[in-house]
């Protein structure tokens, strides 16, 4: 009787790791199949054939604030391994600011040079790796959040 239930509890846990993890935003999983990235983000584009992983969506929604464009890569194997969020650069404050209250302060940092600034936070929270860029060119300005999955738990450091 006792085996019988070490068994079941064996099976419940190499079954339950083997449930995609929750990935970055609400309704996405790292390990997620196309047509469901499809189903949550809308209609999808492939970026270009030399990179046939790549995917690109656009008008998108997180929450009530608008998504410029979201770029992910997924392959049939291991399915969704990325996902970019292009957000206006007025949006900023309020992404950085709703990052910081969920995942505490970031490692941060900054570029300069004469033709462009970079500032650069990043969040490591055990299951994303979160990388959060403000871009100033000298034509255009842009801010990006990226995510893919952490290879480092913080716990083991």
């Amino acid at each position: 009787m006792q085996a019988a239930l070490i068994s079941l509890m064996a099976s419940l846990i190499i079954l339950w790791g083997l449930q995609p993890v929750q990935a970055c935003v609400e309704g996405l999983a790292w390990g997620m199949p196309l047509d469901q990235v499809h189903a949550h983000l809308g209609e999808i584009h492939q970026a270009n054939t030399t990179h046939p992983e790549r995917f690109f969506a656009r008008n998108v929604m997180l929450d009530r604030l608008p998504v410029s464009q979201v770029t992910f890569d997924l392959t049939p194997d291991t399915g969704l391994q990325s996902l970019a969020y292009e957000f206006a650069i007025d949006d900023m404050t309020e992404v950085l600011a709703g990052l910081r209250a969920r995942h505490g302060s970031p490692l941060s940092t900054s570029s300069m040079d004469p033709k462009q600034n970079e500032q650069i936070w990043v969040w490591n929270t055990g299951e994303d790796l979160i990388t959060a860029v403000k871009h100033d060119g000298t034509n255009h300005q842009q801010f990006v959040i990226a995510y893919r999955p952490s290879r480092l738990r913080p716990e083991t450091l």
